[in-house]
């Protein structure tokens, strides 16, 4: 029967013919294995890249810079582009937007993208997205802190 040997492994990640020649670990009882990151998997799978933060269509949230009231929309555009429809009918004083309405009725100011607009849901234009838009509007409504329509 042979005694087991107490050896220990380090694994490094294969960078190239090079690495074979580190010599620190040989008068270790350390052994060395390498592997590498270039697999299958990490080669044709599918990368979950995160969306931008204004580029997908879902639910929304603008909120007065002034008195913190907020108005929860969805669109099936790009959230920079509903955004700017805001902004244009603020400034044309149109009143097509409850958002600018607000902001013109109470002499308000309209902030930045990065300020006013808050991404609450992203999804697809369509009836699962309706209800996710009134689940936010009866949140805001319940605080008390919303003017939507």
């Amino acid at each position: 029967m042979t005694k087991p040997t107490n050896c220990k492994w380090a694994t490094f990640t294969y960078m190239g013919k090079e690495i074979s020649y580190i010599t620190v670990f040989r008068r270790t009882d350390l052994k060395i294995a390498f592997q590498t990151d270039n697999t299958i998997v990490n080669l044709l799978g599918h990368r979950n890249l995160a969306p931008e933060k204004f580029t997908p269509s879902g639910v929304y949230k603008l909120t007065c810079p002034d008195c913190n009231k907020v108005y929860v929309g969805q669109t099936g555009r790009r959230f920079s582009t509903r955004y700017n429809k805001h902004k244009e009918a603020f400034y044309n004083k149109s009143h097509t937007s409850s958002f600018a309405q607000h902001l013109h009725e109470q002499a308000h100011s309209f902030g930045p993208i990065d300020k006013v607009l808050q991404v609450l849901h992203h999804h697809k234009k369509g009836a699962h997205l309706n209800m996710v838009e009134r689940f936010y509007i009866h949140v805001q409504y319940a605080a008390n802190n919303q003017y939507n329509l």
